[in-house]
């Protein structure tokens, strides 16, 4: 765990996924123990933003996905419905109940449906898939009503939108509603960006030029760093990688100077420092891969994307 002395020196700190998942302790174990104070007391926490990973997300977009692998892992659906339920009696007022409640009703929808492609779906699959992720979206409505202190719930709902294919211009008011009120939570740029993806009904010069909006709706307090935060999102086989050809979005040089505004922003943290190294693998930039990568020294492990690391050693002619 790195230390905020740590942060304060700018010592490489590893904040790998293990790193990022220690987050879900506290909220795993409150759970079991059904200590809904110290739930609702690490939501509120966390919803203010003020807790922070070292590469500048916030720990705010641990809750909701912790509860919702949680629920997915142990597949007690009946008995954490339950306990969301006498969490929600014992403690009426609060926000954080309900919040989970809708992350269950999503995670139970998906387990309906599946993770394949949507021709292997069955008829009674879509069915509960539907059901019940209207179920979340109902309980997701009169909280962003009430005007939440927490734009948790504004990325919960685009992403429940873009799960059951609403118009853009319902996803948009969401998502436009909350950045006003909270520009600095990434998780509702990241959601909306995921409605863009091509695999999700949009296209690339639809998620390239929302790239560029969230970039500039972002560049106070993260520079150019957004768009490269947006593309990491899809930067895997499956969605939009970076080959380094320029024949098609992202392009490597708002790549490159988003990468280096995150370095300057949050110079401690080792994951964006790997992803940044696996990016200039694949570029052209080989006095650059070596830069970085000798900054990598002891860290390989974290460099999980694009090209092996000891391939992208060879490319660049880098040696220890």
């Amino acid at each position: 765990m790195c230390s905020n002395l740590d942060l304060q020196k700018q010592v490489p700190c590893p904040d790998s996924e293990l790193f990022f998942s220690e987050a879900a302790a506290p909220v795993h174990n409150a759970f079991h123990a059904r200590n809904f104070a110290a739930l609702d007391d690490l939501y509120t926490r966390w919803c203010s933003g003020a807790d922070r990973f070292p590469d500048g997300t916030w720990k705010l977009s641990r809750y909701g996905r912790n509860m919702h692998d949680l629920f997915t892992m142990w597949n007690a659906w009946t008995k954490h419905l339950d306990d969301i339920n006498t969490w929600q009696q014992a403690r009426p007022a609060s926000v954080a109940a309900r919040f989970v409640e809708a992350v269950y009703w999503r995670a139970y929808a998906w387990r309906a449906r599946g993770r394949g492609y949507s021709r292997e779906v069955s008829k009674e699959g879509w069915e509960l898939f539907r059901e019940r992720m209207n179920r979340s979206k109902e309980v997701l409505e009169p909280l962003l009503e009430s005007d939440p202190g927490c734009p948790a719930l504004y990325a919960l709902m685009i992403e429940v939108l873009t799960d059951i294919g609403a118009p853009a211009a319902s996803v948009r008011s969401i998502f436009d509603e909350g950045v006003r009120k909270f520009p600095e939570y990434h998780g509702m740029y990241f959601a909306m960006a995921r409605y863009y993806e091509p695999k999700w009904g949009g296209s690339l010069s639809q998620y390239e030029r929302f790239a560029d909006e969230a970039t500039k709706l972002t560049s106070a307090f993260e520079g150019a760093g957004m768009y490269s935060r947006i593309y990491w999102l899809v930067d895997n086989p499956a969605g939009v990688p970076f080959d380094g050809l320029e024949t098609k979005p992202p392009r490597w040089m708002k790549l490159k100077s988003g990468f280096e505004d995150l370095m300057r922003r949050y110079p401690s943290s080792l994951h964006n420092l790997a992803q940044f190294t696996s990016v200039a693998c694949r570029s052209e930039d080989s006095a650059l891969y070596r830069t970085l990568r000798a900054k990598l020294v002891g860290y390989e492990s974290q460099m999980q994307t694009g090209d092996a690391i000891d391939v992208c050693d060879r490319r660049h002619h880098w040696t220890p």
